[in-house]
């Protein structure tokens, strides 16, 4: 019934998307309003390539692919310039502690993304899910660690809230197909 409501909500999304696009042109879908201050950002994807209903999958391949190519980049990229940078700053061992799962579970996160990847090159979608289910667990580790010690910190919060933009989007494209 959940399923059934999803693509439901998915098609009224999809026809809403197409005619507000037809009234109002726009160029390019961006992740970029709502990404930490780490570059390199997610890559825009064009309107025209948002085609769910392709059977082949080929917009969903390209679309989801672009995702996980600029999201490997921009968490790898977040690991680097905020995570280990208060590493190397920290004295507290819970806050280490802590710093040091997110910086393991955001790799673990990494590897998930690559695995979509192939698993998306590949047409296995079922796969493909399971995996970018994966790296929404990886994030959401993070997520309450970084919680617990250090409350509502801006920096993972805004990282947070794009994984998972990022994350909620290859799982409508993906089901889409695999459905």
């Amino acid at each position: 019934m959940a399923f059934h409501m999803n693509k439901k909500f998915l098609v009224i999304s999809l026809s809403f998307f197409l005619i507000s696009s037809e009234a109002n042109p726009i160029s390019h879908v961006s992740y970029i309003s709502s990404t930490p201050d780490v570059s390199p950002v997610a890559s825009p994807t064009e309107t025209a390539d948002v085609d769910a209903s392709n059977s082949n999958g080929a917009s969903v391949k390209n679309l989801v692919g672009s995702l996980m190519v600029s999201s490997i980049s921009k968490t790898e990229d977040f690991v680097n310039k905020v995570v280990e940078k208060r590493l190397a700053k920290i004295v507290d061992a819970y806050k280490k502690d802590c710093l040091e799962t997110c910086r393991e579970v955001y790799e673990d996160a990494v590897d998930a993304m690559k695995e979509t990847l192939e698993d998306v090159n590949e047409g296995n979608y079922y796969k493909a899910n399971v995996d970018v289910s994966t790296m929404s667990s990886n994030m959401e580790t993070c997520k309450e660690c970084v919680n617990a010690i250090y409350g509502q910190d801006p920096e993972f919060t805004k990282f947070d809230n794009w994984a998972h933009a990022i994350i909620e989007d290859a799982l409508t494209r993906i089901t889409s197909v695999s459905s």
